[in-house]
């Protein structure tokens, strides 16, 4: 007994002396596989330049995908609208949205804009909805270091992180952190999984509003890669989701389509009542209610 009790204690003794030299050991190679990982992150540019050559196959898109509101402050039950998009790339955009029996028509074409619902030119309401495209829509690093600096996100800061099996750059974070605005890049494919916007400022004592853009699902198409589907969730709810159908690459697409100008003079605007005849609650007349109607029918 006495013999089994020694072997017993010689053996927790053994383990004592073990476990400490398996923590340190485990310790070791986290620090190694760290230092290993930092050695081998990329400077924010030249992610951005790899991302943009990855992103740049096609001069011209047509895409054709269906829009799924899920938003319970819209509509109890999911909303979904037929949406047709076009780039010509790199920096004009163009969606065209339909719904029962409204149109709606955004342009975006190298910093200039028009909005336009059922024929009429609204206020521009590009919005934080809308900004999904914008890592889809340039071809250089320069216009997109422009517009993720535009949009809060401080290229000059990288790290590494995971997102599910996927290895990622983190652009303007130190992964975990999710509190700053924050693209995700696939290290190997080089193309972008996550786009972290924050709100720069919120009512005192709330958390900063947070709009998540999740890009999945890519395919290459005629040697252009696109994401098939992206959802879009604000404050860890998700809104809206986008099922891409139909994507061609190098369409070609009429210059007027595009031309920001050049609808401005096609399309009217409301009739607004003189500014001296408007009372402070006649602010909004009908047809500025109307847009506004149809506009809350899919903007969150």
């Amino acid at each position: 007994m006495a013999n089994g009790q020694c072997k017993l204690k010689d053996r927790h003794r053994v383990c004592r002396n073990i476990v400490p030299v398996g923590i340190a050991a485990t310790a070791l190679i986290a620090v190694l596989w760290a230092s290993l990982a930092a050695a081998h992150i990329l400077p924010g540019p030249f992610v951005l330049e790899l991302m943009a050559q990855k992103l740049s196959g096609a001069q011209s898109r047509r895409v054709e995908q269906v829009v799924v509101i899920e938003d319970p402050l819209v509509s109890e039950d999911p909303i979904e609208l037929a949406e047709e998009l076009s780039f010509l790339l790199p920096g004009r955009f163009r969606s065209e949205i339909l719904f029962q029996d409204s149109r709606r028509i955004h342009v975006f074409s190298q910093g200039d804009s028009v909005t336009i619902v059922d024929d009429r030119i609204v206020p521009d309401s590009q919005g934080r909805f809308d900004q999904y495209k914008d890592v889809l829509l340039y071809q250089s690093r320069n216009m997109l270091h422009k517009a993720l600096l535009y949009r809060g996100v401080d290229v000059g800061i990288v790290s590494l992180g995971r997102m599910g099996d996927n290895l990622v750059y983190v652009i303007g974070a130190q992964y975990p952190d999710e509190s700053a605005s924050q693209l995700w890049v696939d290290k190997e494919r080089l193309l972008p999984l996550r786009w972290i916007d924050v709100a720069p400022k919120a009512p005192s004592g709330s958390a900063p509003d947070r709009l998540d853009f999740i890009y999945s699902d890519w395919r290459q198409i005629d040697g252009a890669w696109y994401p098939m589907q992206i959802e879009s969730w604000l404050n860890q709810q998700r809104i809206r989701t986008i099922h891409a159908t139909s994507v061609e690459t190098n369409v070609v697409i009429p210059g007027e389509l595009m031309n920001v100008a050049y609808l401005l003079s096609l399309y009217k605007t409301p009739d607004l009542p003189e500014p001296e005849a408007q009372r402070p609650e006649d602010a909004v007349d009908e047809v500025d209610q109307a847009i506004e109607d149809f506009k809350k029918k899919f903007e969150p």
